[in-house]
């Protein structure tokens, strides 16, 4: 999927706070720096976001900032050759 086909945060802010809550959920069982990388992004959007209130766009930009430091973390262990784990219960 390109990005181009993703929603926008002006479009549809509850598609990207769904999707990006999902994502944290994987970035939690398996921390890998797309997963980071995407909800830094999904939340840097809706921190720009016309649609939402500045409280909203507020905590977005603070999370966004967070989220990219992780991803950095994340680039930074898959460098040096650290297992990413992967805890998920298989049923």
């Amino acid at each position: 999927m390109r990005d181009s086909d993703l929603p926008h945060a002006d479009e549809r802010p509850d598609a990207m706070i769904a999707g990006t809550l999902c994502l944290m959920s994987c970035y939690a069982q398996h921390p890998a720096p797309v997963y980071a990388a995407r909800i830094a992004g999904n939340l840097a959007a809706l921190a720009g976001s016309g649609t939402l209130t500045a409280e909203f766009r507020a905590v977005c930009r603070r999370m966004a900032e967070r989220w990219h430091v992780l991803e950095v973390e994340a680039r930074g262990r898959c460098a040096c050759g650290a297992p990413v784990r992967d805890e998920r219960t298989l049923q």
